[in-house]
């Protein structure tokens, strides 16, 4: 897969997020996949034709900026009780985020089409291009406008895995 220009630039910003977040809690830094991103926007651009908020992880429908999107995720910090590890209800985005076992990320981004316009018109972004980007669902349930962005990212190994002392050991106190 080639990736236009802007798409390189979109790339670095997603993995300069998250990667400063994830040194916050001492994980490695995250490296850019291509398969992964492949996968995440194909996955995208189906979410895109279907206009609603389905309860899947790993999507957001907003016009957010990159640095927003992350931070996004990572507001969930707030909620993670840190005492009692393991899955809690609030904060799977910024768990996986930080989750220190996961080694690569992939992303895609597709807009929400007008109904007037035809499926090569709009089913990602920027010319074509694949758009990186990490985000998850917004939560309000709302149908997604035309123009909406939908971001999608995938994780290799994927995070929040539930198994005894998982979260322990990956989900770590800020430093």
């Amino acid at each position: 897969m080639t990736i236009p220009e802007e798409g390189k630039e979109f790339i670095d910003q997603i993995l300069q997020e998250h990667n400063t977040r994830r040194q916050r809690h001492g994980a490695p830094e995250l490296e850019y996949n291509t398969e992964l991103s492949e996968m995440a926007q194909q996955w995208a651009e189906k979410l895109a034709k279907q206009k609603t908020n389905p309860s899947l992880n790993r999507l957001l429908i907003v016009p957010f900026f990159v640095v927003s999107v992350v931070e996004h995720w990572y507001q969930e910090h707030e909620k993670y009780e840190y005492e009692t590890p393991g899955w809690q209800t609030g904060t799977n985005y910024f768990t996986q985020v930080i989750w220190r076992s996961t080694k690569e990320i992939g992303v895609g981004c597709a807009y929400v089409k007008k109904s007037h316009e035809n499926d090569e018109d709009n089913t990602s972004c920027s010319n074509g291009s694949v758009c990186k980007s990490m985000t998850s669902l917004s939560s309000n349930g709302k149908l997604a406008a035309d123009g909406d962005k939908v971001i999608v990212a995938f994780y290799r190994p994927a995070g929040n895995n539930n198994r005894s002392g998982q979260f322990a050991a990956n989900v770590l106190k800020p430093l």
